[in-house]
C-alpha cells in the first residue's frame, strides 16, 4: 500500500478521463454535424423566398388570353387573329378603341395589356416573322385590310418601350397565330 501512489483526487496519477483518440472522435463528429447543419439549414427557408424572375405561367397566360380570347376571330378557331381587333390592339401603345368598338372586339383589346391580366409587371407583345432570331426590335408590320380600311400597323405594343429585355427576372411564352392566311409567331415578354 506504501508503495501506490494516488493523487489527491483518489485515483492513480496515470489515470486520465479523455485520450487523445477520444479527443479526435468528438471533434470529428461535432465538425461533421456543424457542416451538415451550415450546408443544409439555409435550404429549409427556399420554398419561403420571393421569386427573382417572372413566373412562366404569367407570360403564358397572356399569351394564351391574347391568342384565345382578345384578338381572336371567332372562338372555334383560335390562333387565327382577327384582322380589325389585332390592328386595334396594335395601333398605338394605348390601342385604338375606337376600331376596336367598331369591329366588334371584345372588351379589353384597348385597355394596357398588364391592366386587363392584372399583372404588375412590364408586358412586351410582339408579332413577327417565323424564323426571326431578334423579334424585339424586328417586329413585322403589316398592312390589314378590314372594312374599316387598310391599316399599316407594326405588331409590337408594350407597357413600357425596352431597347433590350435582357435586364434579367424575364419570362418568355410563344405561339404561332395566322392573320389573313399567313403564319407569324406571337411572343410576350413579361419582367
Amino acid at each position: 500500500m506504501w508503495g501506490d501512489r494516488r493523487s489527491v483526487g483518489g485515483g492513480f496519477a496515470g489515470d486520465r478521463g479523455q485520450t487523445p483518440v477520444d479527443f479526435a472522435v468528438g471533434a470529428s463528429v461535432f465538425l461533421l454535424t456543424l457542416g451538415f447543419v451550415i450546408v443544409f439549414v439555409p435550404t429549409v427557408f427556399d420554398p419561403f423566398a420571393g421569386a427573382e424572375t417572372a413566373l412562366p405561367a404569367v407570360s403564358d397566360r397572356v399569351a394564351s388570353g391574347l391568342v384565345g380570347d382578345l384578338l381572336v376571330a371567332s372562338p372555334v378557331e383560335p390562333a387565327v387573329l382577327s384582322p380589325a381587333c389585332t390592328a386595334a390592339y396594335f395601333e398605338g401603345d394605348g390601342g385604338n378603341a375606337t376600331l376596336a368598338g367598331a369591329a366588334g372586339c371584345p372588351p379589353g383589346v384597348a385597355n394596357d395589356t398588364a391592366e386587363e391580366f392584372g399583372i404588375d409587371d412590364d408586358v412586351l407583345v410582339v408579332v413577327h416573322a417565323m424564323d426571326e432570331p431578334d423579334p424585339i426590335g424586328n417586329a413585322s408590320t403589316v398592312a390589314i385590310d378590314t372594312r374599316y380600311g387598310t391599316r399599316v400597323v407594326e405588331l409590337r405594343r408594350s407597357t413600357t418601350d425596352p431597347v433590350r429585355v435582357d435586364r434579367g427576372g424575364v419570362s418568355v411564352s410563344q405561339r404561332l397565330v395566322s392573320i389573313e392566311g399567313t403564319q407569324y409567331r406571337l411572343t410576350v415578354w413579361v419582367w
